[in-house]
């Protein structure tokens, strides 16, 4: 079965202009055709080649324990509960892509989840971000907190996590928190009242961050992660907890699935009371979003919107990665499976882009276009061989 195929006809479909219930209905069968998301179990291997890279990840998560080797299922559960977990990464791969087990892992050619700590509450959860942080040098005492998207399992989001770590190679001590999706593209619904239920607890998942001895706070969201950190740090901003938001810096939202108005309402109440640097990743060839978006009866989401104009009066840098090819078929995680993209924001802080001396200039195999609109700056990132003719000239919009 050409998955692919059926996911780009159906988003097509639903791009179109379905009426709702024919919108629903084609969403149906996408999410049938779709695959699940892997669950994964601990190893528990004896002992691991050299030529393997480990990954230490603390976690908290929001799904209730199965009490088996795959630590978390579905479930919601009434309390958070804390973990360490080691995941590794084999030695030859491309950058981007992750090679499931099936079966019997092989350290060697899949990632796997090689171990599994429980830590008994909150006070011993914060020691061990502390000590994590204590290993670091001090420019790099920053906390980095990924929340996954949808369709995601513990492990799936608990690879990719370690899988930007690795290739991005980020800076700092990874936080994991894990949002209860049920890893599964037919239960859409399901995720989005996990991600509603979800917002306290992440809001206090970033209080407990905040009295640990970090210097910085980064948060990375992906696709309806998007949605659960910027609700709670809405509710923090409403709260008036500003000793919490100070220590964020930024907040990278990759694919959002958010409403273009939404998130101009949340940013309007966080920005009231905070500086945080928001950087959104976007790509109008997000399939995902485009079909997450009719079913709405909306052109757009935040991630695939095609003009900066929508946000133009928001302090945010918007970047624009539609011009690259990725393995995955929606195109809804261009900027962490791109090698080109990966190779250009690796080692960077906290995403940065620095401008090129003039707006359209070629960095090594990539182009650079930044425009200003108003607030807001736009980063338009294109490989260089497809945008040479068409940026010939061109400079910044003030």
């Amino acid at each position: 079965m050409d998955v692919g195929r059926y996911f780009r006809s159906a988003a097509d479909a639903l791009a179109a202009g379905l009426t709702p219930l024919r919108a629903l209905l084609v969403a149906g069968v996408l999410g049938l055709a779709g695959a699940c998301a892997p669950t994964l179990s601990v190893a528990g291997f004896e002992e691991l080649p050299s030529e393997v890279d480990q990954h230490e990840i603390l976690a908290v998560s929001a799904r209730a324990p199965t009490g088996d080797a795959t630590l978390y299922g579905r479930e919601r559960a009434q309390s958070l509960t804390y973990g360490r977990h080691t995941v590794t990464i084999p030695p030859e791969r491309e950058p981007g892509r992750i090679r499931y087990p099936r079966g019997t892992p092989d350290p060697m050619r899949h990632f796997t989840l090689a171990g599994a700590e429980m830590l008994d509450g909150r006070e011993a959860f914060v020691g061990a971000l502390d000590r994590e942080l204590s290993q670091l040098d001090e420019d790099e005492r920053i906390l980095v907190i990924f929340v996954h998207g949808y369709n995601e399992t513990f492990g799936s989001g608990l690879f990719r996590f370690a899988q930007m770590m690795h290739d991005f190679q980020i800076p700092g001590a990874p936080l994991y928190f894990a949002w209860a999706s049920a890893g599964d593209p037919r239960f859409y619904a399901y995720d989005l009242d996990s991600v509603l239920i979800s917002r306290d607890s992440f809001a206090d998942t970033l209080r407990m961050a905040s009295s640990a001895q970090t210097d910085r706070i980064m948060i990375i969201a992906h696709s309806m992660g998007s949605m659960l950190t910027l609700e709670a740090l809405r509710d923090l901003s409403e709260n008036g907890e500003t000793d919490v938001l100070a220590r964020i810096g930024q907040v990278a939202l990759m694919s959002p699935d958010i409403s273009v108005d939404v998130f101009r309402s949340q940013l309007d109440a966080i920005a009231a009371v905070s500086d945080i640097d928001f950087v959104v990743f976007t790509s109008t060839r997000d399939r995902a979003l485009q079909a997450s978006a009719a079913l709405r009866g909306q052109t757009d989401r935040l991630g695939s919107m095609r003009s900066v104009e929508a946000v133009a009066d928001l302090r945010l840098t918007v970047v624009d990665v539609s011009g690259f090819q990725t393995a995955d078929p929606l195109r809804h995680s261009t900027l962490t499976m791109s090698p080109e993209l990966i190779a250009l924001f690796a080692g960077t802080r906290d995403f940065g882009v620095e401008p090129a001396q003039r707006a359209g200039a070629v960095r090594g195999p990539l182009s650079l276009t930044v425009n200003v609109v108003r607030q807001a700056t736009e980063i338009i990132l294109a490989p260089a061989s497809a945008a040479a003719g068409a940026i010939e000239g061109t400079g910044a919009r003030q």
